[in-house]
This record gives structure tokens, C-alpha cells and sequence, in this order.
């Protein structure tokens, strides 16, 4: 399969006789995922016949030959949860080996404020505005106008494999509803709603064990978990924790009456709804998945990623946003797992042209070359099973997202994963839930601003 893009107007702004006598640019990267249900992509690439790995194995020689670089991936063989205590122990004890740091985004983003990474907002050659770089998602994970600690975009397939997505089994809408393209519809026309999706949770319900349980064995509307999937739902909603000021620095919006009713629309979906199977933790994910696969569910919560685990699944299954609140919310919106990858440099990096060149030009092959990969070949042709489901994935590329407390959990306490707990704690409040951490929320906030802007 030619996964190269149309060339278009859009190129690098490199110029032309960048040669950099063979330096060494080291690269610091994980692979070992913490969670049972999370898989992290080796970004070396690999000439082993997966569309995916060969496509980031020519993009990183592509960066070698035309930049004159020798690009030294070491997978360290350190696990996602430890990442960010990693950076931080290598980065304080004066470890100068590496020159980029591939991270996680829920434990490495806080390492700003202790002096561990460099301001990459004058970094040579790198292009934000350009469309390989995600300039929103970039301005959301940092604060400040002259702060730029982090970059993704097309450089991190992980971006675009962590964004929220749900799945449905065609069969058995097809049984209770009719063509599996008229969901599809109801997406496109913008009337997917947490309404439309409670009903059609309780309606597809079934006792198939015949013990008048609610129990495994049963036919579900909906699997989902307790922690990342409410997350799917919660900013799916419409909801955000944050808004930004003139000068770009955050500021909490969540405390209004919209997120009292979403957060009612949840528990109900969640907790009173027969047709829900709300399962807790990686191994809880992992049997979701299984089930969905063996047709025991309408519907199946997670991200793009999950579909690698439904490659051997029989019958048709679909892809659609999770719903909106309400028809009245103008857009969907399509949360980006926190275990997404960011990009960012030691302190201590020196070599910041060979790297803003390594970087800019590795981000543009990765427009050309891996996202199409990912998104065209493994996506919509060897995981998607239709052509609709393709306009969906492109509405969900478009409407991807963040929010700084999402991301930066505890310098919010937590209000950024408002959502989950709740549910998890069986919690319909969101007045009394916000009204016990607002005032703790502020002071952590502040600290966080007043850090980050001390770097300026």
C-alpha cells in the first residue's frame, strides 16, 4: 500500500543543505505499558512487514540521510507509570546522555516546574503553526505565551491513537434497529446524544443466562470502565474544567449548572441503567473487550488504539464519537487518553539545532508518511470495516482534544478528572463534589501558574 499523502502546497520551511557531519541525536523512549489493557508503539520502526512499524522505520531514515544525523533510539525498558520518576532522577542527577525525551503525558507534564525540561519556544526550524504539529493541543499543555515545554502532532502516532472513540456491533443493531448505517446518520446530522445512548443501553439489555440476574453471560448495551472511559464521556459532553485569560492562563469554568446535569446523565447512564457493565481497572478493560468481541454488547467505550484488540472479531462493528450532552452543543469532542506520548528536551540538551531539524523533519515525514499508516491502512481498511465509518474517524481527528487539568491532574486536585470520580464513588452531586474542592483546587492551581511563569 502507498501510504504517502497528495504532495500538497504545505512542506518543511528546512533549508535545502542541512548537513550535520553525522551527529548523534539520542533519543530516550519507553514501550512497557503499566495497565493490561494500554500497548505503546515502538518508535524506532522496524522493517518486519506491519504497515507501521516500516513506515517510522523509513521516516527515521529519511530524517538520517537528508539531515546527515544518526538517530539513537534506546527503549529503556522502563514502564509508563515510572516514566516521569525516570526523566526526573536521570535529568537531577546530571545525566546528560540524551538529547529527546519521549514521555507520558499523565506523569511527566508536572516535571516543568521542578527545571527539568527546556523552553522549546525558540527552538530552531520547529514550526508549530505548521499542520504536522497540533498547535491546540500544544498551547493546552503549556502555560504562557512564552512557554512551550511539550510538542505533538504527527511526530506522536500515540496522539492519534489515544483519541476517544466508541464502538458498536452492526448485528445487533441491525436486529433492534435497522440499517447499522443509520447511526452513522444520526452522528453526521450531530443528534448523537447521552439521551439516544441511554435508551438504546436499556433497550438492548437481555437476560441470555435466563437467572434473572443482571450478570456475565448477559447482553449488554453498553461496557465500559470505571476511570478512562468516564473520561471519554465526561469531555464527550461538552464539558471543560478549564478556560484561558487574555494571557493565556487558565482559569476553572466546571462549576455550573451544565455540569451538574451531565454528571446526573452519567450516574444515571452508569449506575441505574440495567443495560450498562461498568467493570473497574485494566483487567475490567480487557474483559470488555473480549465480550464485545463475542457479540455480548450493543456498544463498547475506549479509543482508537482498542481496535487493535478487535482485529479477530467476527461480526461488523463500528465506529462513532462518543455522543454529545445534548443536539444543542455545537461540536463532539474527542478526549485524548492521558497516556498519550509528548515530546520534550533535558535542560542540559545543547545540540538544539541538529534537534529542531531532527524534530521538524520528523514531524512532517510522520504527516506524510505514519499517520497515513495508522489512520488510512490500519484504521479505516484493516480495522474499520466500511466507508462511513472513515468520515467518522476524520470527525474525530478534527475534534480531538485536552485540558490542561486533564493533564496536569493534581495541580488541579484532580477536577480535570471530575468524571470518573464521581462514578467510581458512586457520587450524583457535582454542587456537594465541587463545593468540598474548589478552594484546595485554587491553591494548587496557583502554584502551578506562579512555577511555570517563574520560568519565562
Amino acid at each position: 500500500v502507498d501510504t504517502a499523502v497528495e504532495e500538497t502546497e504545505v512542506t518543511h520551511n528546512l533549508p535545502d543543505n542541512l548537513n550535520f557531519d553525522g551527529t548523534e541525536i539520542n533519543i530516550w523512549y519507553f514501550t512497557k505499558n503499566s495497565d493490561v489493557s494500554e500497548r505503546f508503539i515502538d518508535i524506532e520502526g522496524d522493517l518486519n512487514g506491519d504497515v507501521v512499524d516500516e513506515a517510522l522505520y523509513n521516516r527515521n531514515t529519511q530524517v538520517e540521510e537528508k539531515l546527515n544525523v544518526d538517530l539513537i533510539f534506546t527503549d529503556t525498558g522502563v514502564y509508563s507509570s515510572d516514566v516521569g520518576n525516570a526523566i526526573r532522577s536521570m535529568v537531577m542527577s546530571g545525566d546528560t546522555t540524551y538529547d529527546i525525551f519521549n514521555v507520558v503525558q499523565w506523569n511527566s507534564a508536572s516535571l516543568v516546574t521542578e527545571g527539568v525540561f527546556r523552553n522549546l519556544i525558540d527552538l530552531p526550524y520547529v514550526d508549530v503553526e505548521k499542520p504536522w504539529w497540533s498547535d491546540y493541543y500544544i498551547s493546552e499543555i503549556n502555560i504562557g505565551k512564552n512557554n512551550r515545554y511539550f510538542l505533538c502532532g504527527d511526530i506522536s502516532i500515540d496522539t492519534i491513537r489515544c483519541i476517544s472513540c466508541m464502538y458498536f456491533n452492526k448485528a445487533i443493531y441491525e436486529d433492534y434497529y435497522g440499517n447499522p448505517d443509520n447511526l452513522y446518520q444520526i452522528v453526521l446530522d450531530g443528534n448523537w446524544t447521552l439521551d439516544k445512548l441511554d435508551t438504546y443501553v436499556k433497550e438492548v439489555y437481555a437476560d441470555l443466562n435466563g437467572n434473572d440476574k443482571v450478570d456475565e453471560g448477559d447482553r449488554f448495551g453498553l461496557l465500559l470502565n470505571n476511570y478512562n472511559n468516564i473520561d471519554v464521556l465526561f469531555y464527550g459532553a461538552g464539558l471543560r474544567t478549564t478556560a484561558r485569560d487574555e494571557d493565556d492562563i487558565p482559569y476553572l469554568t466546571l462549576d455550573n449548572e451544565r455540569t451538574a446535569s451531565v454528571m446526573e446523565a452519567l450516574y444515571d447512564l452508569c449506575h441505574s441503567n440495567t443495560g450498562t457493565m461498568l467493570r473497574a481497572g485494566g483487567e475490567g478493560t480487557l474483559q470488555n473487550n473480549i465480550d464485545f468481541n463475542n457479540g455480548y454488547s450493543l456498544f463498547l467505550m475506549g479509543f482508537l488504539y482498542t481496535s487493535e484488540q478487535l482485529r479477530n472479531m467476527e461480526q461488523d462493528y463500528g465506529i462513532i464519537p462518543s455522543p454529545k450532552f445534548n443536539e444543542t452543543q455545537k461540536d463532539y469532542s474527542a478526549v485524548v487518553h492521558d497516556i498519550a506520548t509528548l515530546i520534550c528536551l533535558p535542560q542540559t540538551a545543547t545540540k538544539l539545532e541538529e534537534i529542531g531539524a531532527v524534530l521538524e523533519l520528523m514531524a512532517y515525514e510522520s504527516y506524510r508518511t505514519v499517520t497515513p499508516a495508522y489512520y488510512e491502512t490500519a484504521m479505516k481498511t484493516k480495522y474499520t470495516r466500511d466507508q462511513l465509518s472513515s468520515q467518522i474517524i476524520d470527525l474525530l481527528h478534527d475534534y480531538y482534544m485536552t485540558d490542561i487539568a486533564y493533564v496536569f491532574g493534581s495541580s488541579f486536585y484532580n477536577l480535570g478528572y471530575t468524571g470518573r470520580d464521581m462514578i467510581a464513588n458512586n457520587q450524583s452531586n457535582f454542587a456537594s463534589y465541587y463545593s468540598k474542592r474548589e478552594k484546595a483546587a485554587l491553591k494548587q492551581m496557583e502554584k502551578l501558574i506562579e512555577a511555570y511563569l517563574s520560568l519565562e
